[in-house]
C-alpha cells in the first residue's frame, strides 16, 4: 500500500509553519504550475505569501523586488504561465479590495481567471493538480498568523480527485 503525504497544522502555535507551507505551495506552483488552480476562501486578503527579501526567488520571477510578495502578484505570475485560476469567495465587504485586484487581473488575462461570489459560502481551501490544502483558515493575516486554525495538507491522488470533481461539478458553471 502506497503512503501519501499528509500534514496537519494548528494555528497560531504553528503560524510560522503555515506561512512556510503557503510559500512552498506557491513557489511549487511557479516552478511546475497546475493547469487549473482553485482558491476558495470565505475571507481573502492580498496577504504576503512569498518572502523574497533576499531575492532568493529571482530566478522564478526576475521583476519581483527584494521584499515580501503579495498573493495578487503570485496569481499574476501564475496567470502569465498559463494557469487557469478559479476562485470562490464569500460576499462580504472584507473581500472587496481583493476582488478589485482580481478584476484588474481579469482585464489583462480574460477568462483565464474566473470567480464567483456567494452569500453564504464558508469553505476554505486551495487545490492544485497534486495537493489539497483545507481546513478552517481563511487566507487573511489573522487566518495565517493569529486565529486558532486547523489545516490539513494532502497529496493523496484520491482525495485530490474527489475534491476536483466536487469543485468542477458544483462551481465551474457559476464562475464568471
Amino acid at each position: 500500500m502506497q503512503s501519501h503525504a499528509s500534514r496537519d497544522l494548528q494555528g497560531p502555535a504553528q503560524s510560522r509553519a503555515v506561512r512556510d507551507l503557503l510559500q512552498s505551495v506557491f513557489v511549487s506552483e511557479l516552478v511546475a504550475p497546475s493547469p487549473k488552480l482553485w482558491l476558495f476562501f470565505a475571507w481573502i486578503s492580498d496577504i504576503e505569501v512569498i518572502d523574497n527579501s533576499a531575492r532568493q526567488f529571482a530566478a522564478l520571477q526576475p521583476d519581483w523586488p527584494g521584499k515580501a510578495i503579495r498573493l495578487s502578484e503570485v496569481l499574476k505570475a501564475l496567470l502569465s504561465r498559463g494557469v487557469q485560476l478559479r476562485l470562490i469567495i464569500r460576499e462580504d465587504g472584507h473581500n472587496d479590495y481583493f476582488i478589485a485586484r482580481l478584476q484588474t487581473l481579469k482585464s489583462e488575462f480574460g477568462d483565464q481567471i474566473k470567480w464567483t461570489i456567494e452569500k453564504s459560502f464558508h469553505a476554505k481551501g486551495l487545490l492544485g493538480s497534486d495537493y489539497f490544502l483545507s481546513g478552517s483558515m481563511n487566507l487573511t493575516l489573522s487566518g495565517i498568523s493569529i486565529n486558532g486554525e486547523h489545516l490539513v495538507f494532502r497529496t493523496d491522488p484520491a482525495a485530490i480527485a474527489e475534491q476536483t470533481i466536487e469543485l468542477e461539478s458544483r462551481w465551474e458553471a457559476l464562475l464568471r
